[in-house]
């Protein structure tokens, strides 16, 4: 009522008749009305003028706050499209390196993180823990490949073969793979450098165990002496950007690179091994051998030097042998290499599965066999069976057998050897291969010789005679002729000695042929000899 009579009052004095019907009787008959009013005592400054320049700054405002907004959005616009580009060739390297074959898959320990795996699930555990790689992006959308676990730099396993101290041969080594390379080509250079890591790894664990077959661990280099003038250095190198090491070596047979490729090849089929043993359902080939044992690749590749060395000097050796043979006018003589049998065409085909192709594998890499025939006439015949040996021992043995491969012999004479010098159960080098195969020809040559002179002259004590003097011909009549053939400066020399008496006077001659000389004078060892026995000497 107080604030509604005070306002009526102030409105009396300009509207009284208005004002009058809200004032209140009391207050009208103590003031009366129109004694309190209010004027405007200044004017207000807000223009119309100045009206529309406030709107006009309030626009220029608004016009400068929407071109902000805009500028703010087109820059965002052209880093979330500069951002899509640096994905998309993020992405599409990624998206290569899978169709390529490798495993894209998140970090064991960064969920958030894309790497790659570039190893072998078969590898040692040291090897398989540490082939996987983070793929980082860098500035430019390129891949960095974090084989940071592998190492800095690539590395290959180099083999060296050194003759009397000069490097005659050496196997060659890859170029370096740029920074700028495609990624999947520096996944496989990073899956290269783990695989000889490992292969080195396992050479090492194996060369400690084979100093008896002359292989020397020294750190950072495996030795094999070979011979006494030849030598095998297996070393890990870094990759440099070009390597001219090789550059001036001649072409030949490239020894160390064939042995470079094959230890690569050896641990490739370990780790399939290694697989089959795994996944095989039957626990004995599970448990058949323990996860510790050290592969058989410079086992392996010992043997299979070893093996073609001995081939070689064997092959060698009976070519010598049946040239001196015929040098000497035993003209059956001769030797020859069999092939391993073919199967049947009428064979049924194996079901190709992952143990029949280990299996052919195997048997490819280690069954190292030959069969050579050597004839002295055509009863006596010798099969030599080499065979290399590669799992408990390393080496070459040499089997001979009188009767062939297939075991038929029915239609085959009966061979003197048989009675007169039946081989031993093996021989363990080739030397006494090459022994048994020279002693066999004398004692052959001599029972040969004797039966001819005794038929021709119609004399029947001459024979054949093995004694402590030695092996050839014996004549009652005090003529004796021995025969030996041995190796001398790596040739084999047949030796015919002769003894007899003519006018109470003993006389002594020799006679020798090789694989190099022909029949001397004319006369070939079966003429000395019916000359002896009749005494024209």
């Amino acid at each position: 009522m107080l604030a509604l009579d005070s306002i009526s009052l102030l409105l009396s004095k300009e509207i009284p008749v208005q004002a009058g019907t809200t004032l209140s009787p009391a207050l009208r008959d103590l003031v009366g009305i129109g004694t309190l009013g209010a004027s405007k005592l200044k004017e207000s400054n807000i223009t119309e003028a100045q009206i529309q320049d406030d709107v006009s700054v309030a626009t220029g405002w608004r016009v400068m706050g929407i071109n902000s907004m805009v500028e703010s959005v087109l820059a965002a616009a052209e880093r979330l499209e500069k951002e899509i580009e640096l994905e998309t060739k993020y992405w599409a390297d990624i998206l290569a390196v899978s169709d390529d074959g490798w495993t894209v898959c998140a970090l064991p320990q960064e969920p958030h993180t894309l790497g790659v795996r570039f190893g072998f699930a078969e590898s040692a555990v040291e090897f398989r823990n540490n082939s996987i790689a983070p793929l980082i992006r860098n500035d430019d959308g390129t891949i960095k490949l974090g084989v940071g676990k592998v190492g800095g730099g690539s590395q290959r396993i180099r083999i060296t073969v050194k003759k009397a101290g000069t490097v005659t041969d050496q196997s060659p080594l890859p170029a370096r793979i740029p920074d700028d390379a495609p990624l999947k080509d520096r996944v496989r250079e990073a899956r290269n450098t783990i695989f000889h890591q490992e292969l080195w790894y396992e050479l090492n664990r194996e060369a400690r165990v084979l100093l008896a077959y002359n292989v020397y661990y020294d750190g950072p280099t495996i030795t094999w002496k070979q011979s006494k003038d030849t030598e095998f250095i297996l070393t890990l190198e870094d990759l440099d950007e070009q390597d001219e090491a090789g550059a001036n070596y001649s072409e030949g047979a490239r020894s160390a690179t064939a042995a470079y490729s094959f230890i690569q090849f050896l641990l490739f089929q370990s780790h399939r091994q290694n697989y089959h043993k795994r996944t095989s359902p039957s626990l004995s080939v599970r448990q058949s051998e323990s996860n510790n044992t050290t592969y058989n690749i410079l086992r392996s590749l010992i043997s299979r030097f070893e093996y073609f060395r001995n081939s070689r000097d064997l092959e060698n050796h009976l070519d010598q042998l049946v040239r001196t043979l015929r040098g000497a006018g035993i003209s059956t003589a001769f030797y020859q290499v069999v092939p391993p049998p073919n199967p049947p065409s009428g064979t049924p085909r194996v079901r190709h599965t992952p143990t029949t192709e280990l299996l052919w594998v195997y048997q490819l890499v280690f069954n190292l066999a030959s069969l050579y025939t050597f004839t002295i006439t055509p009863e006596a015949r010798i099969w030599c069976y080499s065979r290399g040996l590669v799992r408990q021992t390393i080496g070459t043995l040499f089997t001979m057998s009188l009767k062939p491969p297939s075991g038929d012999v029915k239609d085959l004479p009966l061979n003197p050897l048989e009675t007169i010098y039946p081989p031993a159960d093996y021989c363990a080098n080739v030397q006494e291969a090459i022994y048994y195969l020279c002693q066999a020809a004398v004692r052959v040559l001599s029972q040969n010789l004797a039966r001819i002179a005794a038929k021709q002259l119609e004399d029947d004590g001459i024979q054949w005679s093995e004694t402590i003097a030695g092996i050839g011909i014996k004549s009652t009549k005090g003529k004796d002729a021995r025969i030996d053939i041995d190796v001398i400066d790596d040739k084999i020399v047949l030796t015919l000695k002769a003894d007899w008496r003519a006018d109470k006077i003993s006389h002594t001659g020799t006679w020798t042929w090789d694989s190099e000389s022909q029949s001397m004078g004319g006369d070939t060892i079966q003429d000395i000899v019916l000359k002896l026995m009749r005494g024209n000497l």
